[in-house]
């Protein structure tokens, strides 16, 4: 029975399929030995003859297409493969991200739902509470071996999947590299001025001071060097807190350690980062800008030489030094550094980190008439198989092997007019669905260098262990979300205020105070209670 859930707006993206099989077979050579072995195979000829006459299942699929110039369709290589490997034929309902949030809306409001639905794990989770999707775990334990490998014995996936009662409702896409976010600093600037790459803070003050005083840049004008800039959004400065080992995010104030949950801004180590940080202002070593500091204006001071110093995603800013306005100056070079340490000899770590489950996967709704097909389905996708498929596509048409064994796109990808990237998305490449990514695939989209930059971390091991993904009781979620708007609000307004001058460090203290009067206590109960049952989960 269909149930109609409540309506709300989400920023997701939905996909339904449906799946079914049949095989397909050539004529068999009969046995002329006796009648009935003869009899025997006429019948067998008779049952392939009628499996391949069997038409393909129709099955609608509701779901993004990462190239709205190019919508998803049965001739799109993936969805094709599929298609022709377990004989079904997909009624695509598809367009581009923000027409499909829209959609999705008023779909999951209706109940009248697509076989599979492919979005962000926390609303198919939340809709498979109220019944919209089924539960996957029994499934994947019997059929699945894939999928139980990935998802379910790695504990950290599982905790990233599954709901707060431990029931998976969708198979998500798998993340290969685990460095995001960084210190990327001018290795030309450095080079220039005779400096070696800082590791500690002090080393690091040293630096942003010369690139300040010494002409970094080399054009005659020692006054036009922004030592340090990040863009606001995102709170990228924010990385310096690795000295300190504290973790935060831009929707994550807490810090794991020790088997107990830290609201960051409350600790005196924070205390500390602050004043290093408005003591760095004050000397102009960061951007004047840097609390309101946007993307655009970041990436034209980068491009026009002026910025010696940043803290964003190390792929994306080591990727810089190939557009046509960075190679017209001479030597630019953004380099990744070790996350930043307080003391000489400390293990250089930091919190931020791709955790290994991408928030988007599919599901099958409570509609579907498939299942056992539709999981053969997603187990090929997350298979090994489904991995080249999603990741390359097919050989020969769209990548090759070289003499190695490393893939290589063909010219059909490489050649597209508007990136490889593209070229990818176009014949169905990286779908928001249930499928392994490629440490190869990162590699191929990015230059040589920007992908060593971003392996190194992972080779170095500079990673904290991953915070944990807490799974917040049906009791306690609103509350929980109540309690940390309003608290974070408070919080980004007098850290800026904090950094900038406009409030002295001293007011620390009465700072903390505030927090308290804003029910930081009553959050700390829900955090702890939730992170207990964190740790009972994971120890099953």
């Amino acid at each position: 029975m269909r149930r109609k859930l409540k309506n709300f707006v989400v920023w997701t993206i939905m996909g339904a399929l449906v799946l079914t099989a049949a095989a397909c077979g050539n004529d068999s050579n009969t046995d002329k030995g006796t009648n009935s072995n003869s009899q025997s195979n006429r019948e067998k000829q008779e049952n392939i003859q009628e499996e391949g006459n069997k038409e393909k299942t129709k099955l609608s699929l509701f779901i993004v297409s990462r190239s709205p110039e190019s919508l998803y369709s049965n001739e799109t290589l993936t969805w094709k493969t599929i298609g022709e490997k377990f004989n079904v034929e997909f009624d695509f309902i598809t367009g581009d991200n923000t027409t499909m949030s829209e959609k999705f809306r008023f779909t999951m409001a209706s109940g009248d739902y697509p076989d599979i639905v492919a979005g962000q794990l926390k609303d198919i989770n939340m809709f498979g509470k109220e019944g919209a999707f089924i539960p996957l775990n029994a499934l994947i334990e019997q059929h699945s071996p894939s999928i139980k490998k990935h998802v379910i014995d790695d504990k950290d996936a599982f905790m990233q999947t599954s709901d707060d009662e431990g029931n998976i409702y969708a198979v998500p896409m798998m993340s290969a590299i685990r460095t995001s976010t960084g210190s990327m600093i001018r290795q030309d600037w450095l080079d220039r001025l005779n400096l070696p790459v800082p590791d500690t803070i002090e080393d690091w003050h040293r630096t942003l001071k010369a690139f300040k005083e010494q002409d970094a840049n080399g054009n005659g004008d020692p006054n036009d060097e922004i030592p340090f800039a990040s863009e606001a959004q995102g709170h990228y400065f924010m990385g310096f807190l690795d000295a300190w080992g504290l973790n935060w995010d831009w929707d994550n104030r807490w810090t794991e350690e020790n088997g107990k949950m830290i609201y960051t801004p409350t600790d005196p180590r924070f205390k500390a980062f602050l004043e290093t940080m408005h003591s760095w202002y004050e000397e102009g070593l960061l951007d004047k800008e840097l609390m309101t500091r946007q993307k655009t204006d970041l990436d034209t001071m980068i491009l026009n030489d002026r910025v010696g110093s940043t803290n964003h995603w190390i792929g994306h800013i080591a990727g810089f030094k190939n557009k046509p306005e960075a190679q017209k100056i001479d030597g630019f070079n953004y380099q990744s550094t070790p996350p930043v340490i307080l003391n000489k000899g400390d293990k250089p770590l930091t919190h931020k980190q791709q955790k290994s489950v991408i928030q988007l996967g599919w599901g099958i709704t409570a509609n579907n008439k498939h299942v056992d097909l539709t999981m053969k389905i997603f187990e090929y996708v997350n298979s090994d198989e489904g991995q080249i498929l999603f990741n390359f596509g097919k050989e020969g048409d769209t990548y090759t092997l070289d003499a190695e064994g490393n893939y290589q796109y063909t010219d059909k990808v490489t050649d597209s007019p508007d990136g490889i990237y593209n070229g990818l998305l176009r014949f169905g490449g990286q779908a928001w669905v249930g499928f392994r990514q490629h440490p190869q695939y990162e590699k191929l989209i990015a230059d040589e260098d920007s992908f060593n930059q971003m392996y190194n971390y992972i080779e170095k091991d500079y990673f904290h262990p991953a915070y944990p993904t807490l799974k917040y009781a049906s009791d306690d979620i609103e509350r929980y979300g109540e309690l940390t708007t309003q608290i974070n609000t408070f919080v980004d307004e007098k850290v800026a205020k904090f950094v900038i001058g406009q409030e002295p460090i001293s007011k620390f203290d009465d700072f903390v105070k505030q927090l308290q009067k804003l029910k930081l206590d009553e959050l700390q109960q829900i955090q702890d209670r939730t992170y207990e049952s964190y740790q009972a989960m994971i120890s099953n």
